[in-house]
């Protein structure tokens, strides 16, 4: 979780509870969404289905389309920009995967199952929770700013840690090379104290 929270841009000036709202906000998933696992649930649970197959007309059905047509007429550029990305996946047959790990694709889906799931007409949150289910789930969809906290608190252990075993070689070396170069015990103890405070 540590590296997903230094991914969000000034998370150190964030409280836990943001940034575990900024995790949720991904959207991403623990693996990829195969495409054609999407394309099949999507047909079997209605929200797209194929109802005319040509090189020259395609057209479908669905709830998917009924959500696209709402973002298209009076969305924002970045949510008809997530809905033609996502349909774009869905129907290209040369797409292996919906990779929802990356949140350049998970967070317009997110926001999608955010502002549609339940709306008459529109995706279930059933079928946005089956979605995700087919990459593993929501990663960060449970977050607790409990968890944020406990995660930072792990990672300031572990760089404390770090930084005593630092100076902890760095005292080993300049005391080898005194002992080395048959140094008196005050030079010794002089280079040890130095290579200490230098870290």
């Amino acid at each position: 979780m540590i590296q997903a929270i230094q991914n969000i841009d000034g998370y150190e000036a964030m409280t836990p509870q943001e940034i575990a709202d900024a995790l949720k906000a991904t959207g991403v998933t623990a693996r990829p969404i195969d495409r054609a696992a999407l394309v099949h649930l999507l047909n079997i649970r209605g929200m797209l289905r194929k109802v005319v197959s040509n090189n020259s007309d395609e057209k479908w059905t669905g709830t998917v389309l009924a959500m696209q047509d709402a973002i298209l007429a009076q969305g924002t550029n970045d949510q008809k920009e997530a809905i033609r990305l996502w349909f774009s996946h869905i129907t290209n047959v040369s797409n292996n995967k919906w990779d929802t790990t990356d949140p350049a694709f998970a967070v317009g889906f997110w926001q999608m199952f955010q502002f549609f799931a339940g709306v008459p007409n529109m995706p279930s949150t059933a079928d946005f929770e089956a979605i995700a289910a087919l990459g593993g789930g929501w990663l960060h969809a449970e977050v607790t700013a409990a968890q944020v906290t406990a995660a930072l608190a792990n990672q300031s252990r572990i760089a404390a840690q770090t930084a005593i075993i630092a100076r902890i070689n760095a005292v080993d070396s300049a005391v080898t090379a005194a002992l080395d170069s048959e140094s008196t015990p005050a030079e010794i103890t002089a280079a040890a104290e130095s290579a200490w405070g230098g870290q």
